[in-house]
């Protein structure tokens, strides 16, 4: 089983992107409001589910290589719903503020945002996907018991 570093990379990517989403609230003021705060990190906590699927990518890309699909759409998801933030980051006039003690930092976390997006959708388009345990080996599955007969067998018991 080769690991591709690229999937890690993306995990952590992806961990750094919940964040600025976080900051990027925090920055336009989402977060001062309770209730809004609560909305926030509803819809940003399910951002999460990408750095744990990249990482069990790269963990085991054989196995869990069939959520590769899944990935893509979100993340394709992901890249066209940038467009509405765009336009309503460019008509709020605290995106372009200082934040954090920098001056436009509202945008520059929008930005970090969807080059993520565009980065780990390239990641999963470019990455190939690696040939299963079971087709690599003509005797069968590597580890034994883990295979389509074998579990067969267990059914049948």
């Amino acid at each position: 089983m080769r690991r591709k570093a690229v999937h890690l990379f993306a995990a952590i990517a992806e961990s750094v992107r919940f964040l600025a989403v976080l900051f990027l609230a925090f920055d336009l003021g989402a977060l001062l409001d309770s209730s809004v705060s609560s909305l926030i990190r509803y819809a940003a906590a399910p951002q999460l589910l990408f750095a744990a699927g990249f990482f069990f990518l790269w963990l085991d890309p054989a196995r869990y290589g069939s959520y590769r699909p899944l990935l893509s759409i979100g993340k394709a998801a992901s890249v066209v719903c940038f467009f509405p933030l765009a336009a309503a980051l460019v008509r709020d006039p605290k995106a372009a503020q200082a934040a954090f003690g920098l001056p436009y930092m509202g945008l520059a976390l929008a930005l970090l945002v969807v080059a993520v997006d565009i980065v780990s959708l390239s990641i999963l388009i470019v990455a190939r996907r690696p040939v299963a345990s079971d087709e690599a080996s003509p005797s069968g599955p590597i580890n034994p018991g883990q295979g389509p007969g074998d579990i067969e067998r267990v059914e049948e018991l």
